[in-house]
């Protein structure tokens, strides 16, 4: 039941540096605002994000005393906060410091957010929730109180700053002991409490096939706490050269669900659960990706990745796709031969990375020839000049072959990125893009390229959909239907 808190890269700089910077070394304060997202997920326990959208630091008129071991703001200040808060649907959130004072919140911190919040439920109701937060030695430390029960307080999961990694400050224990001991040898390698960080996230993984079984069965072996398989489609005979956790005698049953019951099997702490349909037509599926911490792209399909790319800006997640093309040639004899094969993972974080429609990953054109072809699969058959002079349609051509050890290896390297967004161990070229990394299978090499985010760009752009209002549909789609309120 414990609240998970995130800030962009941007939003920890700005507090931290107005927390540490009083000229004679006070506490300081501020507020911040969140978005609630606690949507609700079959088969997993309630667990809130709140995703940080503002951050007001408190100063002149809202300052009647400080020192070094306190800070008392003018309540009189925080009924214009409170309606803003209603008006926007947000929450309301107070940070301070411990210069020099108690390592984790004091007796006095206890009051004072009794006081805040009784006056925020008192105009907002009872159902809101405050959000404290103290910063001592760099670390943050977090906890939650109920409208409905002031003098009672919960510890967070965690805290998690995203930059150009994932920055995690862990708070309410998440430690179980007989996880830590088959992970023991991965910890020796990042170093503690690096197992109990990857037992606080959720993790998403949006398909089933080739790199998604493979990657979230990796998923639970390595520790996730958390675990939605999301996938419509049912495993076929042609799959089973590359999927993990499935069987001959599974062909025809779902994929989501049929992985996720093997991952159960395993017996390991991850909690894991399914959603059997297409993250574009599935309002469950959006709803488990904002209660996400951690997003994984695995679908072949244009649409679904273009939801993924708005929903990690909406909901303010890191987000890791992965994808593989390649094509089959014949040498003179007429045998076919892998003329090429590649791999991408792209690494997408709120403040660091291109979107995928700016590594040119999700174009209109793609969307269109999907669109297209879903309602003539025949137009598979036509070659690309064809499409292009019948029907006005780029696209085409052969799909990527289906070879196992490929997809297993984009697979793990999805796994071991997120390793390095939370302890990081890589050593990259000055010329290598950590954003977006290609494996090529057939020359045996690694290499990037470059695609500089857009300015104008309407998911990743100055104007973008970090943090947008969904305005009472999910992800603003009219589609995916009305937010449920919990």
């Amino acid at each position: 039941m414990s609240a998970r808190i995130t800030f962009t890269a941007r939003q920890n700089a700005r507090l931290k540096n107005w927390l540490e910077s009083h000229p004679e070394g006070h506490e300081r304060a501020a507020l911040t605002l969140f978005r609630k997202l606690d949507r609700k997920v079959a088969d997993l326990d309630a667990s809130p994000r709140f995703v940080c959208v503002d951050v007001l630091e408190l100063k002149d008129e809202w300052i009647v005393s400080s020192s070094e071991t306190h800070v008392r703001i003018n309540m009189r200040m925080l009924p214009e906060i409170y309606l803003r808060c209603e008006l926007e649907e947000l929450e309301l959130g107070f940070v301070h410091s411990h210069p020099k004072g108690a390592h984790g919140f004091s007796r006095i911190d206890d009051l004072n957010e009794q006081n805040i919040l009784r006056g925020y439920a008192g105009c907002n109701g009872t159902s809101v929730t405050f959000v404290a937060l103290m910063l001592c030695e760099r670390h943050w430390h977090a906890r939650t109180r109920s409208g409905a029960s002031p003098a009672e307080s919960t510890p967070a999961r965690h805290v998690a700053v995203l930059s150009d990694g994932i920055e995690l400050h862990l708070a309410a224990s998440t430690a179980i002991e007989g996880e830590l001991v088959a992970l023991a040898r991965q910890e020796s390698a990042f170093g503690k409490p690096f197992n109990r960080k990857l037992q606080s996230l959720r993790a998403v993984v949006i398909g089933a096939g080739g790199t998604g079984s493979a990657l979230a069965t990796m998923l639970a072996r390595c520790g996730i706490g958390e675990l939605v398989i999301v996938d419509g489609d049912q495993l076929e005979t042609t799959n089973l050269n590359r999927v993990r956790g499935f069987r001959a005698a599974e062909v025809g049953q779902n994929k989501a669900e049929t992985l996720a019951n093997y991952i159960d099997t395993l017996g390991l702490s991850c909690s894991v659960t399914h959603i059997p349909e297409f993250v574009d037509k599935s309002p469950a599926a959006v709803d488990a990706i904002a209660t996400a911490d951690i997003l994984f792209g695995c679908t072949d399909d244009v649409s679904g990745r273009d939801v993924l790319n708005q929903a990690m800006y909406y909901y303010c997640l890191p987000y890791i796709d992965v994808g593989l093309t390649g094509r089959i040639d014949s040498d003179e004899k007429g045998d076919p031969y892998l003329r090429d094969h590649r791999g991408r993972i792209s690494v997408i974080i709120p403040d660091s990375g291109a979107c995928l429609r700016c590594q040119r990953v999700v174009t209109e054109d793609k969307l269109a020839f999907e669109r297209a072809v879903r309602a003539r699969p025949d137009l598979l058959r036509l070659d690309k000049e064809t499409l292009m002079r019948e029907y006005y349609l780029k696209g085409g051509g052969e799909a990527a072959p289906g070879v196992g050890p490929f997809t297993s290896m984009v697979a793990d390297f999805a796994v071991s990125t997120l390793m390095n967004l939370i302890r990081g161990y890589r050593k990259l070229a000055t010329d290598f893009m950590a954003d977006n990394v290609w494996i090529d299978f057939v020359h045996l090499s690694f290499y990037s390229i470059d695609n500089p985010s857009q300015p104008d760009c309407f998911c990743c752009g100055e104007s973008g959909l970090l943090n947008a209002p969904e305005n009472g549909y999910r992800l603003g789609m009219p589609a995916l239907g009305k937010i449920s309120k919990t």
